[in-house]
């Protein structure tokens, strides 16, 4: 007896119940149900924690059964925790296991138990089991592996389950449903869904956050301090959409190195943050001397790494809208902090949740221009991936 297929999102309507409509990549085609089936390479799957509400629900299919009878049958966590020796250390060895495996392990929890009918080949219908003790409508981010032990067990007092197979799973939790430039229309060729690959590296970066504002902090620090980056005044990823992304997570993944500008560092925040249910846009403001900031990738401690610029323009990343009050992330620098400008004494800091502002101290367009206009373009951003 086996499983022969699990669907995850099985209904491309709605995110409540179950997941959410994704694809590969810009190359590949949309991830559909059944996102594991036997004998073949099993997709991810990716649940936005505030969509959850009430029962959510799998729907699976089995081969090998009793024709023309019944099982109960469920899925539990595969998950041992490690033998470890006994007294403090041992105590102390399963706990970190514990907290190990809440963070990348089993956040499906069990496929309930329920009686399961065979046909005459043995084979059930595609049969809807709920997902009991999961841990969707509360998990921060995070890309984990669920493994279920599926077990049988013919429905009779004190009859005992027996396993007779195994499930492994890639589970991707993001916090709200992905906005723009992200989609949840699950047409065919629409490649604004949102990507399995850059759900893993979303979710990697950020990793453990329970809100927005984590993610979106821990987002724009990831982009800005990938080792192999340094910063160029050209945009090297697409000002006119779409967005490269393909091409940008290409050069990151190749160890290689590679440059890039405030415009591509935007797009990055904006579509990674968004990915996990952030409400970031991108702006530009124009027209600048900039005082001493941190280059992109830089050492703190190395004053080389310390720079000015004349820009006409500088774009960076808005929470919910554009504007001189409103809060701002900027993924392409670190700010000097320090007051002294006149020393090589720097205290650096991420742009993260700054006051854009005017002209007080721990405003972000404070730290960062030392004279020239820097008048705001009204026009928010979203690019387009490709």
């Amino acid at each position: 007896m086996r499983v022969d297929e699990i669907h995850f999102n099985h209904d491309e309507t709605s995110a409540s119940g179950d997941a959410l409509n994704i694809r590969r990549n810009a190359g590949g085609q949309p991830i559909r149900a059944p996102e594991w089936k036997s004998g073949h390479t099993p997709q991810p799957a990716a649940y936005a924690r505030a969509a959850i509400g009430g029962t959510v629900t799998i729907r699976a299919r089995l081969r090998g059964g009793p024709p023309h009878g019944t099982l109960r049958i469920r899925a539990i966590d595969a998950y041992l925790p490690p033998a470890t020796p006994g007294g403090c250390i041992g105590w102390l060895l399963r706990l970190v296991a514990a907290i190990v495996h809440a963070l990348i392990g089993n956040v499906l929890g069990d496929a309930k138990a329920r009686i399961v009918h065979f046909d005459a080949n043995g084979d059930s219908a595609l049969e809807t089991f709920e997902l009991v003790n999961h841990k969707l409508a509360v998990a921060a981010v995070g890309a984990r592996t669920t493994e279920w032990a599926w077990q049988r067990r013919v429905p009779r007092l004190f009859s005992r389950w027996r396993e007779f197979d195994r499930t492994t799973h890639r589970i991707y939790t993001v916090l709200d449903v992905p906005r723009g430039p992200w989609e949840q229309d699950a047409s065919f060729n629409n490649l604004q869904l949102p990507w399995a690959d850059a759900l893993e590296k979303a979710c990697t970066w950020a990793v453990g956050a329970g809100d927005t504002d984590a993610a979106a902090a821990r987002i724009t620090r990831a982009v800005n301090t990938r080792s192999n980056q340094g910063y160029t005044p050209a945009t090297m990823f697409g000002f006119t959409p779409p967005y490269q992304l393909t091409s940008y997570m290409t050069h990151l993944d190749s160890g290689a190195a590679f440059v890039l500008n405030c415009t591509d560092c935007a797009d990055a925040v904006t579509t990674f943050a968004n990915l996990l249910g952030c409400d970031l846009w991108e702006g530009r403001f124009f027209n600048m001397v900039t005082r001493k900031f941190l280059t992109l990738n830089g050492n703190p401690a190395n004053a080389a790494d310390w720079v000015s610029w004349i820009w006409g323009y500088h774009e960076i990343c808005w929470l919910s809208a554009i504007g001189v009050d409103a809060p701002v992330y900027d993924g392409c620098l670190q700010l000097d902090m320090d007051d002294n400008y006149g020393d090589n004494v720097h205290v650096a800091q991420h742009p993260i949740k700054m006051n854009f502002g005017q002209s007080a101290p721990t405003d972000y367009r404070y730290r960062l221009i030392e004279s020239g206009t820097g008048n705001l373009e009204n026009i928010p951003r979203r690019r387009t991936v490709a």
